[in-house]
């Protein structure tokens, strides 16, 4: 891993916490792909920017809940998945473990 930082008196602290930032970086970016793919965050179109707003709200109660759901989640893996306990599931992997045909 590659990363570059300009700090002339960096300490090591410093050096791991800007790392550490670097590693969320794509959690949060994996995050805003399942709010757009998984849970259409960007697919209606609003008149009022209000609307857009508790549009944003319900797609982040709906995160909630799939987080809040993994021990309840059966682990539907794809074939290249590996097995994950149920504390480590992922949002999507939850929303598969789900039957939403009822």
């Amino acid at each position: 891993m590659w990363l570059w930082w300009s700090g002339v008196d960096s300490t090591p602290a410093d050096i791991d916490r800007l790392r550490q930032t670097f590693l969320r970086r794509f959690d949060i970016e994996h995050t805003f792909r399942l709010f757009k793919q998984i849970l259409g965050w960007t697919c209606p179109k609003f008149r009022t920017p209000q609307a857009a707003d508790l549009w944003t709200w319900l797609i982040l109660a709906a995160h909630t809940q799939l987080r809040l759901a993994r021990a309840a989640a059966a682990d539907l893996r794809r074939p290249w998945e590996k097995p994950a306990p149920p504390q480590r599931l992922s949002p999507a992997r939850v929303w598969r473990g789900f039957d939403t045909s009822a």
